[in-house]
């Protein structure tokens, strides 16, 4: 995930949705509409000297250089990826014309190469750690990889008339493995990835066949054995045999996390089991997974922590706050974003 200081917000957001820290993973740090990195007691172990960066992932994140004019306006001049050594390796140099990458999952990293004019597509391929482009950029889309596959979508248009469109899975070669007439597709997760056909979403396996359905009007993730799935405008959670075990009676919902879910009922949300039962009744406005069992929650016009018996552990203060990852959750209030411990005391905050 790529943050740059102008789109600071949306970008936290993102961070805190897809981000998966460990304890030696080193933390994006803006100070003066630049990025660098802290560790977990804070400490600036790369300064700051990017325009944009990600999160590090297999050791490595994605960074551009450039200048920043008192516009605020930025200008990239290189394109690649750190190591936590911040050694640089350019791949815009590398690889004629990739502009964009992503985080790498799986020993792979998704890059973009750019169209050039109106008649030529961007392309996305991928590159290992060594940074060998082992696919080369020859799809429209494609999603990172997940239990070995990359989902992938395949576009051919002239001006802006849609002529062909393909969506389907790739292996860490880029073999072409799962191919149908989709209309979207999704990670694996659990042995299982969501796809949409004729509107209605269901799932299909690794071999391509369809185990559940498409009969859905949304769905999430398979997690804890369970999958929220949506219809007549509720929702509910079924198995991998496509058996409601939770019933469709909620507004909204997520997937399960360390065993319990977030649910959205009578206007409040609160969190059930695995039974459906609720553990913590619905009264919050606003909340956010349990990660490291604590769980974020809007507590009159502030965001706390609540733990698993829905007791409060770290005082409603902060204009927003994000689940926890490698102990430590991203917060904002006052103009301000920092990082805090499982105690709410800051490892490292600044304000923007």
């Amino acid at each position: 995930m790529i943050f740059h200081r102008s789109f600071i917000v949306t970008l936290i957001v993102l961070l805190a949705a897809s981000a998966l820290f460990c304890q030696d993973i080193m933390f994006p740090a803006d100070t003066g509409g630049l990025w660098g990195y802290i560790d977990s007691t804070g400490s600036m172990v790369i300064k700051p000297q990017y325009i944009q960066v990600g999160n590090f992932s297999d050791g490595i994140a994605f960074v551009k250089k450039g200048v920043l004019s008192e516009e605020e306006f930025t200008f990239i001049n290189a394109v690649g990826y750190i190591n936590k050594k911040n050694e640089f390796k350019k791949i815009s140099a590398i690889f004629q014309g990739l502009d964009k990458g992503e985080e790498f999952r799986e020993g792979r990293a998704a890059v973009r190469k750019r169209g050039v004019g109106i008649f030529s597509q961007s392309r996305w391929g991928f590159i290992d750690t060594s940074f060998n482009m082992v696919i080369p950029p020859a799809h429209t889309r494609v999603g990172n990889f997940s239990e070995g596959l990359a989902w992938y979508e395949d576009k051919e248009t002239f001006l802006f008339l849609v002529i062909s469109e393909e969506y389907g899975y790739i292996d860490m070669q880029g073999t072409v493995v799962i191919k149908g007439d989709f209309e979207n597709a999704g990670n694996f997760s659990e042995g299982l990835a969501n796809i949409t056909v004729h509107g209605k979403k269901g799932f299909l396996d690794k071999n391509g066949e369809i185990i559940i359905e498409p009969v859905y009007e949304s769905v999430g993730k398979f997690s804890n054995g369970l999958a929220p799935v949506k219809l007549d405008g509720k929702w509910g959670f079924i198995n991998s045999k496509d058996s409601l075990l939770i019933p469709i009676v909620y507004e909204d919902v997520r997937s399960f996390s360390e065993g319990v879910a977030l649910v959205k009922y009578s206007g409040k949300w609160g969190f059930i089991n695995l039974l459906g039962e609720f553990i913590i009744s619905p009264q919050f406005t606003q909340a956010g997974n349990f990660s490291e069992g604590l769980a974020p929650v809007l507590l009159t016009d502030k965001w706390g922590f609540i733990d698993a018996e829905g007791n409060t552990v770290i005082e409603p203060q902060f204009d927003y706050a994000y689940g926890f990852r490698g102990g430590f959750s991203m917060v904002e209030s006052d103009k301000m974003f920092g990082y805090i411990n499982h105690s709410g005391q800051y490892i490292w905050r600044q304000y923007y």
